[in-house]
């Protein structure tokens, strides 16, 4: 039995790949020291040659490898959810790294509490924005439903039952409509749905900023999030989501 799938998302990182590659493999070996069954898939969606070259011996170290040709983060990750064997799944894309422990930590989080999200303690920016970004735990006081009406809790790169994102997959991002932010959507989606956001503290993830990434894209069009019912204030107000 696989108790987790490492979904690695590649497209146009070519060899920015590479550090990521070690990472995950640093994590990987950690947990099946701990005695986690690991799976890695990659889905190259829309891969740039160079990203192909990075990846192509994948299968000979027996990954899975799916190819696809979405050009969309959210699509691409529900392609490769579909056909993941682990019981949970944890998401990593091609050109960020994670603290080695990030993966032994959030499987046990997982597992001791049930059905929960789990997020690394820490976002750790750097590139071309060099900041940290602090997850907040649900169950923690500071926890206000009402902050998600105009701003993100957390970032998409998580972990959690495989089942969750079956139930909840991600939206297809539309910018050319004035759509995006498919992350903070899913956020409410899933708190909306009484999932419970936790945090597996001593965890990072270093998230490279780059001059045109997807999320200042959106922000310079001015995107935003699809409307959901905790959008509203009565709703945020009134429900019980802690």
């Amino acid at each position: 039995m696989t108790d987790v799938t490492v979904i690695l998302a590649a497209h146009h990182e070519g060899a920015l790949a590479g550090p990521t590659i070690r990472s995950m493999l640093d994590a990987v070996a950690r947990a099946q020291e701990d005695g986690i069954a690991v799976e890695v898939a990659v889905v190259l969606d829309d891969p740039s040659a160079a990203t192909l070259e990075v990846f192509s011996d994948a299968e000979e170290r027996g990954w899975v490898v799916h190819q696809v040709d979405f050009k969309d983060h959210g699509l691409a990750r529900n392609y490769a959810v579909e056909r993941a064997a682990g019981s949970c799944v944890a998401h990593l894309d091609a050109d960020d790294l994670w603290s080695r422990n990030w993966l032994s930590a959030a499987f046990g989080l997982c597992r001791s509490e049930g059905d929960v999200i789990v997020h690394p303690e820490v976002d750790w920016f750097f590139g071309e924005s060099a900041n940290l970004f602090f997850h907040v735990d649900q169950v923690d006081p500071s926890f206000d439903p009402n902050f998600m009406r105009f701003s993100n809790y957390w970032d998409s790169l998580c972990l959690a039952p495989r089942k969750v994102f079956l139930d909840h997959p991600l939206a297809p991002r539309d910018i050319a409509g004035g759509f995006a932010y498919d992350d903070w959507y899913w956020n409410i989606e899933t708190v909306q749905a009484g999932l419970v956001h936790r945090v597996a503290p001593d965890t990072i993830h270093f998230k490279r900023r780059q001059k045109m990434s997807q999320n200042i894209v959106a922000v310079t069009n001015k995107s935003l999030t699809r409307w959901a019912p905790l959008l509203t204030y009565d709703y945020a107000q009134d429900a019980d989501l802690v």
